[in-house]
């Protein structure tokens, strides 16, 4: 778009400025790209307005906004807008006002506009919202017929909320008795969180806890609090931040041989400033939190700043603390909880330069951090690490450029990498540092006999039903929870679907019960006696009969509350959590569930994946996975990496701080290479197959894929859309005389989702570059460069 500057605003736009522009009707934000004396000759329209206080991107952050642009495939206000802090929101407001010209009207006047001009005299000036509200009516081509006719005035206000000064807000714990609350309270869990937080802390620390922490933790609400303080529970303490006490950082651990050996490797990189990406690859409870530690501690006495990145806020609770305790008032923790307001306030702390360490998802890389001096990526194999919205960016790839750009080093760690990250180390893209040992939290090397990865016994379920068990627990996962918990210590029984069953299905006459929007079967939660579509939150009842010939209903599969139903069952003076995102928005949050297990209160967890995210369980001793096929034959090239790590992840959960630990993996595939590796903690051998399977079908790394999707309430318009893309890109290949394969026209794996059709065209080519940097996209077509998964 080309506006003109106005003449008042002449010394005022440069590059990069924050701007409200006018779009159609419509008033929206837009950044200016360039400036030019010459004008266009075609017609242009004026910027409306340049919102106080001003909004400038750097041009070192425009230019990454550009090139990010560019690698997404997307508009470089999508990747700029990226840098603007969501707290400091422009909102446009309509207001009109009374133009006193009404009279001239007559009676040539609807009711409508009778009543709007009514409430308009009497004001003089009123937002669109205060007129709709006195009239109860939307006033869209009412207030446009005022205006023409020159009844309104119409002016677009742009209203700016800016938080006032930095306070910091504390809660001091007053006391501890829980019978003046309710067991099943949100006041319960905090005040729980409370009492475990002042538990650890040094005697000579401030009483004083940091509200931001203590949201950190557990889901906290205003009434809450309240609440809690009229009761004489807890005290809030509002202080500015210079005044705000501080506890005193955690010491370091002492780091073991190979431990020292990889930070050594890590502070050449910071000394000289190499951006050359490193790939800490350690096995699980292997000690890489502490080089990146070491790393960000090097930073503060430099002067530089640090951002570590985390897959999920929710899931990474005790790295986080790990950063808290060691930096005190030095750390800033991005999450979903935070407000617009403290979300800009957050970011003119960093930019003033108060907190140089950000920890955060994938979006912490935008904060305007100064004189940045390493970029971490923990569990950079990760796929919340790639954004599913425009711009549709890899962290990774971000952070490789910023390294350059900034002149940083870059640590990629994971005791599952990516096949693409051990592909680039091998061919000397990245540098490769390897912790093959466990450590024990004090730092101490652990001897083999003491602390050696679990053992893992694959259990065929054909022989197992064969054998006369229809029970979802095999007798070797039975004996294996039995004896931990006889020695007192904790399980995790892992499978990777929510729900008690999977497929509601009439056995005669084949109907399944499906989603209306999606087509895809609907799962039922018995404790909520509801069909759920897991695609697009589609509920509704079971039905009690067949909807198409009044025939019974069975039910089949299993997901984690039947698990838990059965596990139940089988260990009936067991204590059981059930760990997935249905029970953990019921039970206070991740920290809240975490704690329990921490502090003894379960015996065994039934979960999904999320109980593989990299927690320090140090009692589980025993895993089971009900079905490791569950990812394993989806149509997705990476449908083995990802069964890999995940068997590779839940089984480093155990067997951190005791011997003897065990872990059993159920399955119907039990050759295959990714389930056999990863019974045998073997990376080196999953890989070997796996570059072999990637290199003979032209995956990635050897080619870049780019995925083009397309909606369309209708289905033969999706697929006659999909085959005019499909044409355009062959001819655009054939011009370019690139080699490039298509794959498509298809309906889209999921072929229908919230009432419209998807199809997809893929692009797989070595050269992938050159074929998207002048094709044309057609509207409505959403681009996704090096997608993370096909489905």
């Amino acid at each position: 778009y080309t506006y003109e500057v106005p003449a008042a605003s002449q010394d005022q736009v440069e590059r990069g400025l924050l701007v409200i522009v006018p779009i159609r009707k419509r008033h929206y934000p837009g950044l200016v790209l360039a400036v030019s004396d010459d004008a266009p000759e075609f017609p242009t329209r004026p910027i409306h307005s340049i919102p106080e206080p001003r909004m400038v991107l750097s041009p070192e952050r425009l230019e990454t906004a550009e090139w990010l642009a560019r690698e997404a495939a997307s508009s470089v206000y999508a990747a700029a807008a990226l840098y603007l802090p969501s707290g400091i929101h422009t909102s446009m407001v309509d207001v009109y006002h009374y133009s006193g010209l009404d009279d001239a009207a007559g009676g040539d006047l609807s009711p409508s506009q009778r009543k709007v001009l009514g409430h308009l005299r009497r004001e003089r000036s009123m937002t669109i919202d205060q007129l709709r509200k006195a009239t109860g009516q939307r006033l869209t081509t009412v207030m446009e017929t005022l205006r023409q006719r020159d009844l309104v005035r119409h002016e677009v206000r742009v209203d700016r909320h800016v938080p006032g000064p930095r306070i910091e807000r504390f809660i001091r714990l007053l006391e501890s008795d829980s019978g003046k609350v309710s067991k099943s309270s949100r006041q319960q869990s905090i005040l729980e969180q409370l009492v475990e937080i002042s538990r650890y802390r040094r005697s000579d620390d401030s009483d004083l806890i940091p509200l931001a922490d203590l949201r950190l933790a557990v889901d906290v609400d205003s009434a809450s609090i309240s609440a809690m303080e009229k009761k004489g529970l807890i005290e809030v303490v509002a202080l500015p931040r210079s005044e705000a006490p501080q506890p005193r950082p955690a010491p370091a651990p002492v780091l073991t041989p190979e431990q020292a050996a990889a930070w050594s490797i890590l502070e050449r990189a910071l000394v000289a400033g190499d951006p050359t990406p490193h790939l800490l690859f350690g096995v699980t409870g292997s000690g890489k939190t502490e080089i990146y530690l070491r790393g960000v501690a090097w930073c503060l006495r430099h002067g530089r700043s640090a951002i570590v990145l985390v897959p999920e806020i929710g899931l990474a609770t005790q790295v986080v603390r790990r950063f808290v305790d060691r930096f005190p008032g030095q750390v800033v923790v991005l999450h979903s909880q935070l407000t617009d307001s403290q979300r800009y306030e957050i970011w003119q702390s960093i930019e003033a330069g108060e907190h140089r360490v950000v920890v955060g998802p994938r979006s912490a890389l935008f904060a305007p951090v100064a004189r940045l001096g390493l970029i971490v990526l923990d569990e950079e194999h990760e796929t919340t690490y790639k954004q599913d919205n425009e711009p549709r960016y890899h962290a990774r790839m971000l952070a490789e450029h910023m390294a350059r750009t900034a002149g940083a080093a870059l640590m990629l760690g994971s005791a599952t990498p990516s096949v693409e990250s051990v592909w680039h180390a091998d061919r000397g893209d990245y540098r490769r540092i390897d912790l093959p040992e466990r450590v024990n939290p004090s730092g101490t090397r652990q001897s083999s006999s003491s602390l050696e990865l679990p053992d893992v016994e694959i259990v065929d379920l054909k022989l197992e039903l064969q054998s006369g068990n229809t029970s979802l627990l095999s007798r070797a996962l039975t004996s294996v929870v039995n004896h931990s918990l006889q020695r007192n210590e904790q399980a995790i029984i892992l499978l990777n679907r929510r729900g008690t069953s999977t497929v509601v299905l009439c056995r005669a006459c084949g109907h399944r019960v499906t989603c209306p929007l999606c087509d895809i079967p609907l799962v039922y939660h018995q404790d909520r006696q509801q069909m759920v579509c897991h695609r697009c939150d589609h509920r509704e009842g079971p039905p009690s009969r067949c909807p198409d010939c009044g025939g019974r209903l069975d039910f089949f599969g299993a997901g984690t509350q039947r698990v838990e139903d059965e596990v139940r069952r089988t260990f009936p003076s067991a204590r059981v959590l059930r760990w997935d995102q249905d029970s953990v928005k019921r039970q206070g949050g991740f920290e809240s569930m975490l704690r329990r297990v921490e502090d003894r209160e379960v015996d065994i967890i039934v979960g999904t994946q999320m109980v593989a995210k990299g927690f320090d369980l140090p009692k589980v001793t025993a895993i089971g996975v009900i079905q490791a096929d569950t990812i394993l034959h989806l149509p997705d090239f990476r449908s083995g990496e990802r069964t890999f790590q995940l068997l590779t992840q839940v089984a480093g959960r155990a067997g951190r701080r005791a011997a003897g630990s065990r872990v059993v993996v159920q399955t119907y595939t039990p050759d295959h290479y990714a389930i056999q590796a990863a019974a045998r903690h073997d990376y080196g051998a999953f890989y070997v197959e796996e570059i072999d399977f990637r290199e003979k079908h032209l995956f990635p790394p050897f080619v870049r894929l780019a995925r083009y999707l397309y909606r369309h309430e209708n289905e033969r318009s999706a697929a006659m859309e999909s085959e005019l893309m499909a044409r355009e890109i062959a001819r655009h290949a054939r011009r370019l005389e690139v080699r490039l394969d298509l794959l498509g026209p298809t309906p889209a794996f999921a072929a229908r989702i919230g009432g419209k059709y998807q199809w997809q065209v893929v692009l797989r080519s070595p050269a992938l570059e050159a074929i998207l940097d002048d094709l044309p996209v057609r509207p409505g077509w959403v681009v996704d460069i090096d997608p993370q998964s096909m489905l």
